[in-house]
């Protein structure tokens, strides 16, 4: 995948999902995941528990991202930013992977 391995930043175009070797689940205010592939361990804030909730059965970054504004208090290329930002961590960690567009 290009983006995982290049490290560039995917549009807000993007669509992604939850792949199914993940296991996530919610502990206090944290989201922890396992990658079952990798045998990995990972957990995430509030922000990114919610970006794995609203991307889980596929969604593009826009998508995630109009969702976050509704939720969080913060400036709209603030959230896009971080939106890309740590949906590129996420494949290259093989939490999230390239979902098919919609009909």
């Amino acid at each position: 995948m290009a983006v995982a391995e290049s490290r560039e930043l995917p549009s807000l175009q993007f669509r992604v999902r939850v792949p199914e070797q993940v296991l996530m689940r919610q502990v206090g205010e944290e989201m922890v995941m396992l990658n079952l592939a990798r045998e990995n361990y990972y957990a995430l804030d509030p922000v990114g528990m919610r970006l794995m909730q609203i991307a889980e059965p596929g969604a593009t970054l826009a998508q995630i991202a109009e969702r976050l504004l509704e939720e969080f208090d913060a400036a709209r290329e603030l959230i896009e930013g971080d939106v890309r930002r740590i949906a590129a961590e996420l494949i290259a960690a093989g939490l999230l992977e390239p979902a098919a567009p919609l009909p």
